[in-house]
């Protein structure tokens, strides 16, 4: 358990610690005791040690870390990310953005990404990662040459 200051707290500001909650979760929906300390906690434990994302259920919470994470985001993530089901491996944009480009290819329903945060959270970083990943994989599906991949589509994108 970490101290980060001392001081009294009155009763309604401590909750309880289930012992799920010690180690970190992926998927904060399977915490015993889900209110705001344990999120947050949860969160903590999981950027410490540079798990940026956390699932709740279906929705990925992404915790800008303000730094690079060396292989977090590289050729070889997208396409482990890409042969995987959502859930399979750990949480990460990658793993959205595979689910989106499965229902929409393989079962031809639209899909939508909501994207929230505050300034500076990377919502920006996060749905260029996310157009990334779709570029892939849209460019593998058309057989184009890699070389080609990040120049045409992305160029695209990222312009509009």
């Amino acid at each position: 358990v970490m101290c980060l200051q001392q001081g009294e707290l009155s009763r309604d500001k401590v909750f309880p610690m289930h012992p799920t909650s010690i180690n970190g979760v992926e998927d904060m929906s399977t915490l015993a005791e889900l209110h705001e300390a344990a999120i947050m906690y949860n969160l903590y434990l999981r950027y410490q040690k540079d798990c940026i994302y956390t699932n709740i259920g279906s929705i990925l919470a992404a915790v800008n870390p303000y730094k690079q994470i060396p292989g977090l985001y590289d050729p070889a993530a997208v396409d482990l990310y890409s042969r995987h089901h959502l859930g399979e491996l750990p949480p990460h944009i990658f793993a959205v953005a595979n689910e989106c480009y499965r229902c929409l290819w393989k079962r031809h329903d639209s899909q939508c990404v909501l994207i929230s945060g505050e300034s500076g959270a990377g919502k920006t970083e996060s749905t260029k990662l996310l157009l990334q990943f779709l570029s892939v994989m849209s460019q593998k599906s058309a057989g184009t040459a890699p070389s080609e991949r990040s120049t045409r589509v992305e160029q695209a994108i990222i312009q509009s």
